[in-house]
């Protein structure tokens, strides 16, 4: 494994040949035409190219670090099933929306799309074999799993560790930082915020703590969402991608970057 396969250019520039292409073009215009016309709600995030985008990089960085095409992949708590969808389009064979609810909307999409979905019964507890899972993803997830009063990050990274194989990895993306530039903005206005954030030592010691290894981490996405997308609007996403996790990577700005990225491996008992 490279040293930090998260900054490796190759992988960026096959997510921005993926992003262009006519497969995941179509999809995600099926995915729109879907939202739109039964007005789903918590769709931005598919709706918005750059976020699109940064999901084509996420899901190539996957590609690129899991064991093969038939590497066993669990994209935990996937709403819509749109990582899911992704991967199978980029020839991922055994990947697997995992949820708790079963909701129409959601219906509406697994009919549309045939989304492999598994399910699961209680927000501490996997529903799934011990030793059974190659790669887990956590796609803007863990931060919302004390929301409900519930659930536990630290129990639920510890079951995570468990239905993982032996050196199997978990990939964390979309995770807020404490001072990210949309949560103070939002804060200061009075709007919706994540109510929990992450400082990079919360993450380190959350993992360690449930038995992974980090191998890489990475902090993303300066500009706040909302200008991002009416940028998008009139520039190319993918140079407008490049040039604002450069700046998300310069002093000042770096402190204000938005989301945390960690790559972890479960470390043998």
């Amino acid at each position: 494994m490279p040293l930090n396969p998260i900054s490796n250019p190759d992988i960026f520039i096959e997510a921005s040949q993926w992003y262009r292409s006519e497969t995941l073009t179509a999809l995600r215009k099926a995915y729109i035409e879907l939202i739109r016309d039964h007005q789903i709600p918590y769709a931005d995030n598919i709706l918005k190219t750059n976020d699109w985008l940064n999901y084509c990089y996420y899901c190539c960085l996957v590609k690129a670090l899991a064991s093969g095409p038939e590497a066993l992949i669990i994209d935990w708590g996937g709403l819509y099933g749109h990582i899911t969808m992704i991967l199978q389009n980029m020839g991922m064979q055994k990947v697997f929306n995992y949820l708790l609810h079963h909701s129409s909307h959601y219906a509406l999409f697994q009919e549309r799309f045939g989304i492999p979905t598994l399910w699961g019964r209680e927000p501490n507890r996997l529903n799934l074999d011990s030793q059974s899972a190659d790669i887990f993803l956590s796609s803007g997830v863990l931060e919302h799993v004390r929301e409900d009063g519930q659930g536990d990050e630290a129990v639920i990274l510890n079951e995570i560790r468990r239905v993982l194989k032996e050196h199997g990895l978990l990939f964390i993306w979309n995770l807020p930082a404490k001072l990210g530039s949309s949560e103070l903005l939002a804060i200061a206005a009075g709007k919706w915020h994540h109510q929990y954030r992450y400082w990079k030592r919360d993450m380190v010691r959350l993992l360690e703590n449930a038995g992974f290894e980090i191998l890489c981490w990475d902090k993303q996405k300066f500009l706040p969402g909302a200008v991002m997308h009416k940028l998008a609007d009139n520039l190319d996403p993918v140079r407008l991608l490049k040039w604002d996790n450069t700046l998300s990577h310069w002093f000042p700005f770096n402190l204000l970057a938005r989301d945390f990225i960690f790559i972890a491996r479960k470390r043998p008992a």
